[in-house]
């Protein structure tokens, strides 16, 4: 299975940055056409979640680092998507970016 693998640092809280990437995750639009069947399950007390669908599993996990924090964000997609892997990953650090600066 091609995995893509997201890690960004920022100085948002690790709360702060738990509650911009759920968003993400439950609501981006794109992520919806790609996959609409697709459901999250998230434990804010440990600051993770899974998004499983169809097309794609996403594991995230966020850590406190320095004085803000550090996320990672798997996404597992299926054979016949590895072809778009680079694509599906330079999306996905666009929208982390702009979400966690």
């Amino acid at each position: 299975m091609p995995t893509v693998k997201i890690n960004k640092t920022c100085t948002l809280s690790p709360q702060d940055c738990f509650n911009k990437i759920t968003d993400l995750l439950e609501n981006d639009k794109e992520l919806q056409k790609l996959d609409p069947g697709y459901k999250c399950d998230f434990d804010s007390g440990n600051l993770s979640g899974i998004a499983k669908g169809k097309q794609f599993k996403a594991n995230m996990n966020i850590k406190p680092e320095g004085e803000g924090s550090a996320l990672e964000l798997v996404v597992d997609l299926p054979f016949h998507l590895g072809l778009v892997k680079g694509l599906v990953q330079k999306t996905l650090e666009k929208k982390v970016d702009s979400l966690l600066g």
